[in-house]
């Protein structure tokens, strides 16, 4: 999953359209259509990436933004594992698409992989911290 903006970057559009579940952030109707496309890909058999953050934060690299909801619902209700990611230094590497020739530059991605975690109808705050929690301590 993905915002909707990138379908406006004609290289990143040829990759997305076809791969991802455009979110339109803007519109919560449109927004809640992809997760309804979201739910059906997971019960299709399908892996879907989210971030949970919900965008890419204005902050100071590599701080986190909070957590939305989206994500743990998703997985709740479908049953399935978070396996929380994460990158360590891709703030480095890659820019805001609406940047255009933003400080985006090849290299190695470091990327450390946590263990899953499954959430149940009473643990899904507990669960989004611990999420949060893990990611962080890579970063």
């Amino acid at each position: 999953m993905g915002k909707s903006e990138i379908l406006g970057y004609p290289i990143l559009k040829t990759y997305f359209k076809n791969l991802n579940i455009p979110v339109d952030r803007k519109k919560k109707s449109q927004a809640g259509r992809a997760f309804v496309q979201a739910r059906k890909a997971i019960e299709e058999g399908f892996s879907i990436c989210i971030f949970p953050e919900g965008g890419i934060p204005d902050l100071e690299p590599p701080e986190m933004e909070r957590f939305k909801d989206g994500a743990f619902l998703l997985a709740q209700k479908t049953g399935v594992p978070i396996i929380p990611v994460s990158f360590q230094n891709h703030y480095r590497l890659f820019s805001d698409p609406s940047e255009g020739f933003g400080p985006a530059r090849p290299g190695y991605s470091k990327v450390y992989v946590h263990e899953s975690i499954y959430i149940n109808d009473y643990n899904l705050k507990e669960k989004k911290q611990e999420c949060r929690d893990r990611i962080e301590s890579k970063l």
